[in-house]
Formats: structure tokens, C-alpha cells, sequence
């Protein structure tokens, strides 16, 4: 019984630990990843979806209800973001850097002033089940199976919808598919909002394993950017599976045996590995892979 509720507890922290990377890098999966944005408020608009869905709860709306809500609220602040200031640095990366690190501190920042520098926080819902000695949060089982349901449906949208064909077409040849009547304009709005409203779905999620504070999305922005680069932008969403899976497989290990800090050195270290392996990320390795399996058959 020992063996199996250890073999349980790794496969558990295995999970936990790919969905808590999923999760942090999923806004930034369509924003950087698609749009080529590097954004630096990718934590706060994260913490804005805790901060809606927080205090919703704490005014009586039930928790999967705060969850759509923060998706909707931040999508809409992204929406605005975007016509107001994203837009006019599209293809200068170094710009948008800039402007989105002013927009994280004016949100974190505005956050503190009007709101103060905590709230109360969510509890987590759904308790704890046992296998032999450890003890394991339902709630973080419910938030792999939700991760693994928003990758399914960001890849069904980006790769079985029209907007979703519009949008790869805008993203890898504006120009081409401006000529070819898609309304470009329309389709990065939608996207940045896309990106932002998964952000704020993320950091709902999130919140009741968290303190919830003005500064909260710091924390999220070195795991999301380790993700998406580690992944590549050949296929975001694979990439991105790909990349927490095997950052997980390293960190899972030496966090069970030699302490949490020690499994986020890990953690870095492979990725720093795996960027210098891999400099266009796991997902143009796989992919030249293919095509040389494709000439070769």
C-alpha cells in the first residue's frame, strides 16, 4: 500500500505541476505564441481575473460562476487594452515590451491604491481525499482535468474554425490575408481579448490556491514564459503541452525527494537546457522530425 500511494503521490504532482504551468502560460500561449506580443502584464491581467472572481465569491456568487465572470471581464479589459494602446506596436517587439510593462504597473499599482494590499482569500473547494499517508486537494484534480478541457478547446477553435483559420492566416501573413478580405483589425482585437480573457479564466482558477494581493501575478510570469518559449510558436498548443509535461517530469521528481526550492532549480535548468538544444522549442524539433520521417517514407 506505501509503494502505491507513492507511485500515486508522484503521478499526482506530475499532473499538478504540468496543469500549474499549463495554466500560468495559457493567456501568454495567444498572445506571444500567435501574436508575437511579448506581454509583461500577462500576470496582471491573471490577477485581475483573481481579483474579479474573489469578490464575486465573497458577495455570494458561486465559484464556477466568478470563473466565467473573470474569462468575460478580462477578455473585455483586454478588448480595450488593445484598441487603446496594444495596437500601435504590433511587429515592434521591443515597444510592446515597453507599454506592457507600463500597463502592469499602472494595474498593480491601481490595484494597491483603490483596493488595499490584500483580500480575503477563497477556499478551496472540494476537501481531500486519502491514499495510505498523503493526503491530495480534489480541487487540484479538478483543475488538471478543466487544464486538459481549455487546451482541447483552444486547439478545436484555432484549428477547426473559420476564425480560428483567419487568425493563423493573419498571425503568419497579414498582408496576404488582408488581400483576402479577412478583417484583420477584427481578428487581432479578438485574439488579444482571447488571450487576456484566458488569463483572467487562469487566475480565477487559481485564486483559491493563492493569496490574492495587488502583486499576486508575479508569481505567474517566469512559469508562463518558461512554457511558451520552451514550447516554440510552431504549434503553440502542442509545444506548450509538451513543454509542462517535461518540465514537470524533471521538476516532479526532485521536489518529492530533495524539497520544493530545489524542483524549481530543476525546473530552470532543464529549460535552460532545453533552449539551448531546442532554440526554436519543442514544438520545431517535433516538427522537423515529421517532415524528415515524411521525405524519408
Amino acid at each position: 500500500m506505501d509503494s502505491l500511494a507513492v507511485a500515486f503521490s508522484i503521478l499526482y504532482q506530475l499532473a499538478t505541476n504540468a496543469s500549474f504551468l499549463l495554466l500560468a502560460g495559457l493567456g501568454l500561449i495567444v498572445i506571444l505564441g500567435m501574436m508575437n506580443i511579448i506581454n509583461l502584464a500577462h500576470g496582471e491581467l491573471m490577477m485581475l481575473g483573481a481579483y474579479t472572481a474573489t469578490m464575486l465569491y465573497h458577495r455570494g456568487i458561486p465559484f464556477p460562476i466568478t470563473v466565467v465572470a473573470a474569462f468575460f471581464v478580462v477578455a473585455l479589459a483586454g478588448a480595450v487594452l488593445e484598441r487603446l494602446v496594444v495596437r500601435w506596436f504590433y511587429g515592434e517587439r521591443l515597444g510592446a515590451l515597453v507599454v506592457t510593462w507600463g500597463i502592469s504597473l499602472v494595474l498593480s499599482q491601481g490595484t494597491l491604491m483603490v483596493l488595499g494590499p490584500f483580500m480575503p482569500s477563497i477556499p478551496i473547494p472540494g476537501g481531500s481525499v486519502a491514499v495510505g499517508q498523503y493526503s491530495f486537494s480534489v480541487y487540484w484534480l479538478i483543475l488538471v482535468t478543466v487544464t486538459v478541457l481549455l487546451l482541447f478547446g483552444l486547439g478545436l477553435l484555432y484549428n477547426r474554425t473559420s476564425f480560428g483559420l483567419h487568425a493563423r492566416a493573419t498571425m503568419q501573413k497579414p498582408e496576404i490575408a488582408r488581400a483576402l478580405g479577412v478583417d484583420t483589425d477584427r481578428i487581432y482585437l479578438l485574439t488579444f481579448s482571447l488571450g487576456a480573457g484566458l488569463a483572467g479564466l487562469s487566475g480565477a482558477l487559481l485564486a483559491p490556491t493563492v493569496s490574492i494581493a495587488p502583486f499576486m501575478g508575479q508569481q505567474f510570469v517566469a512559469p508562463a514564459f518558461i512554457t511558451v518559449v520552451v514550447g516554440g510558436v510552431t504549434n503553440v498548443i502542442a509545444g506548450a503541452l509538451g513543454a509542462s509535461s517535461l518540465l514537470s517530469l524533471v521538476k516532479t521528481p526532485v521536489g518529492f525527494w530533495l524539497g520544493a526550492f530545489l524542483g524549481n532549480v530543476a525546473l530552470l535548468l532543464a529549460a535552460l537546457v532545453i533552449i539551448r538544444l531546442m532554440p526554436d522549442g519543442i514544438s520545431a524539433t517535433f516538427q522537423r522530425w515529421q517532415d524528415r520521417r515524411s521525405r524519408m517514407a
